[in-house]
C-alpha cells in the first residue's frame, strides 16, 4: 500500500510497512481550509466555541506511538475525511514485539494513583497506561473532587497525577492543598503548555515531575519513576517490583 496525501500527519512520517489497516471517518460538516488543516493536531487549537483542542492531538499521539499516520481531506462546504493507517505485522513478528514489551515492563509498580483530568479521552488513555504499569487508579475530573478523594484515601494513594488547567481548582491549587494534607505526597503535573511556561507560574510548592500532553507510555514511565524516585529518596517510600 502506498499512502499518499497532501495532508499527512505526523508531517515527517515515513511508511515502514507494506500492509496497513485503514479506518476512515467522513462527515458532511462545514469542511476546512488548508491553513486550518495544518493546525488541527496542535494541542489547544480549536475553532469551535466549546472544546479544549486536545482530542485530535491525543489521537495523533496514539497513532504515532504505533508508527501509524493520519491523512486528512477537506474543503470548505464539502465536509472532511480522516483516514487512520495502522501497520499490520505477521503473527510471528507481532508475538515477538509483544513478548519484548512484556519483558521490558517486567518490573512494574504497585499501589494506587490518583489521576486528575477533566478531558475524558485523556483520562481514559492515561488510566489504561497506568494500569498497564501495574497501578490501581482512582480518578477525578477536577481538583476539588481530587482533594475530596485524597482526604478519604490518602493512606493508600502513592502518587498523584494532575492536570494543570481544570475547573473549580487548578493544578497549582490542588498541589498546594494536597501538600497541606500530606507534605511528602509525590505529584506529577501535566499540561499541553510547555514546561517553561508552566513552571514560570510555579508557587512555593513544586511537583516531582512534569508531563507534556499528549504523552505516551515511555514519557509516563519516566515521569512516574522520577516522581517516586525523588519521593523515595526524601521520604523512604520503598520501590516495589515483581
Amino acid at each position: 500500500m502506498d499512502i499518499r496525501g497532501d495532508h499527512r500527519f505526523p508531517i515527517q512520517w515515513q511508511q515502514s510497512s507494506d500492509t496497513y489497516a485503514c479506518l476512515t471517518v467522513t462527515d458532511t460538516g462545514h469542511g476546512m481550509a488548508t491553513e486550518t488543516i495544518g493546525r488541527i493536531f496542535d494541542p489547544f487549537y480549536t475553532d469551535k466555541v466549546t472544546g479544549r483542542g486536545l482530542g485530535l492531538a491525543v489521537a495523533l499521539g496514539i497513532v504515532k506511538s504505533v508508527d501509524g499516520c493520519i491523512t486528512v481531506e477537506s474543503e470548505p462546504g464539502k465536509g472532511s475525511t480522516f483516514r487512520v493507517f495502522l501497520p499490520l505485522f505477521a503473527e510471528a513478528a507481532f508475538q515477538a514485539v509483544d513478548d519484548n514489551t512484556i519483558n521490558t515492563n517486567a518490573t512494574t509498580e504497585r499501589g494506587t494513583v490518583l489521576l486528575v483530568e477533566d478531558e475524558e479521552i485523556l483520562l481514559t488513555v492515561a488510566k489504561a497506561m497506568l494500569e498497564r504499569l501495574g497501578f490501581d487508579v482512582i480518578s477525578a475530573k477536577d481538583g476539588a473532587k481530587a482533594v475530596e478523594l485524597f482526604r478519604d484515601k490518602q493512606d493508600e494513594i502513592r502518587l498523584v497525577i494532575s492536570d494543570l488547567t481544570m475547573p473549580r481548582m487548578n493544578g497549582w491549587e490542588t498541589l498546594a492543598v494536597l501538600r497541606h494534607l500530606q507534605p511528602d505526597v509525590p505529584v506529577i503535573l501535566t499540561s499541553g503548555y510547555d514546561k517553561a511556561q508552566v513552571m514560570a507560574g510555579c508557587s512555593n510548592q513544586h511537583p516531582q515531575a512534569f508531563l507534556h500532553k499528549p504523552y505516551q507510555m515511555e514519557a509516563l514511565k519516566s515521569a512516574v519513576a522520577k516522581a517516586l524516585g525523588d519521593s523515595s529518596a526524601s521520604t523512604g517510600i520503598k520501590q516495589v517490583s515483581n
